[in-house]
């Protein structure tokens, strides 16, 4: 049986300034996505770092744009419409207005099978360290986790996942 090695792109990590507080709205997380956030957060409290939780606005952007590269049949950081991941994260509600200080990093995989699950995920991210660099960074405190599952350039259910991490400070 072929197996689909895992690919990983380099982690896209950038800080802006200026941001507003996380969103209100409940976030239902899939089980693949809780036990991705639980290895997050497993490792950043083993880090001295704080948890992250997961905000409304971070979980649209992620799984929206998981979905797009399922559906579209591409793998990147960019929207299909070459949209930067910053600029999607503030479409979708993790905006920069009203706030002091502003940052997001985004992490993307996807596997096949065993290559596929959070754990296969998590280790891949955290053996790579632009990814793992995104995932201890200090300063974040939100995130938003997408996965979508689907035919991916001609192979059958290839997993895809989408870490967006965010920190942002009131004024």
């Amino acid at each position: 049986m072929k197996r689909l090695a895992l690919c990983i792109v380099l982690a896209a990590f950038a800080a802006l300034t200026v941001v507003p507080a996380a969103s209100a709205k409940a976030v239902s997380l899939t089980r693949p996505e809780k036990q991705l956030l639980a290895l997050v957060n497993h490792v950043r409290v083993q880090h001295g770092l704080p948890r992250v939780a997961a905000v409304a606005t971070l979980e649209r952007a992620a799984r929206a744009h998981s979905r797009e590269m399922v559906r579209r049949d591409y793998f990147s950081h960019s929207s299909f419409n070459g949209q930067s991941f910053m600029t999607r994260l503030m479409r979708f509600g993790y905006s920069t207005s009203g706030c002091r200080s502003w940052s997001v990093g985004e992490d993307i995989a996807y596997g096949w099978q065993a290559s596929g699950t959070p754990q296969a995920i998590f280790s891949a991210w955290m053996h790579s360290p632009p990814h793992r660099a995104v995932i201890l960074t200090k300063s974040f405190r939100n995130v938003g986790i997408g996965r979508a599952q689907g035919t991916f350039k001609g192979i059958s259910d290839i997993v895809i996942y989408t870490l967006d991490c965010g920190a942002r400070t009131s004024l």
